[in-house]
């Protein structure tokens, strides 16, 4: 699992500090597994977790370090190796990031909200509105080729159809199996004639 952002501190304590091992995480309320000398995983707890480094050695045969995993569902395992120093108390913070598969549904569902939200100014002409709100959804989603194609929808509503025509050109160069955009594209070639690339303005 890929090593997550950290912040490990270990210094030399001395009375009922000693040996402690702490770990707070975000988010919280995250496993905790110890990886034992065999590969096995052995869950101890959950964050925010305190342990005893000493008891944690001779319950799991560890020497020299310990192999540490927290985890939460939807997140990335955060995976650290701890060594271990006598005498001394660890202190560990593990930052989770969310899954990368999770992440892309969460901006799929963002995205998808905010072009109801575009065909809803588009329904009531409200243009400016919603090119606006397509240029934030460009920034964050440049990948996105249906972006381009309501601009290339509101261009043409608008009369300004070699403006319209550049946007369904783009949106088929990031997405050829966009049939929409295709289709509008051909048709507007045909109708100025030309094959290149074309100036925004109107028709």
């Amino acid at each position: 699992m890929k090593i997550l952002t950290f912040l490990l501190s270990t210094f030399v304590a001395l009375g009922a500090f000693a040996s402690e091992f702490n770990i707070n995480s975000n988010p919280s309320d995250c496993d905790v597994f110890i990886i034992g000398e065999n590969g096995k995983k052995n869950a101890v707890g959950k964050t925010p977790y305190k342990g005893n480094l000493e008891s944690l050695k001779s319950t799991y045969g560890l020497t020299g370090t310990m192999q540490v995993e927290v985890y939460k569902p939807g997140f990335e395992a955060f995976n650290i190796s701890v060594p271990l120093i006598s005498s001394s108390a660890v202190n560990l913070n593990a930052n989770l990031e969310v899954e990368k598969d999770i992440k892309l549904t969460q901006d799929v569902d963002l995205l998808v909200t905010d072009l109801f939200d575009v065909l809803r100014m588009m329904r009531i002409k409200d243009f400016s509105s919603a090119f606006a709100k397509l240029d934030k959804l460009e920034a964050k989603f440049p990948q996105y080729s249906i972006i381009y194609e309501m601009k290339g929808s509101i261009s043409y509503m608008q009369k300004e159809f070699k403006k319209a025509l550049n946007y369904y050109r783009k949106a088929f160069g990031i997405n050829p199996k966009n049939r929409e955009a295709y289709k509008m594209k051909v048709y507007l070639e045909k109708k100025f004639q030309v094959a290149g690339d074309v100036t925004g303005g109107n028709g």
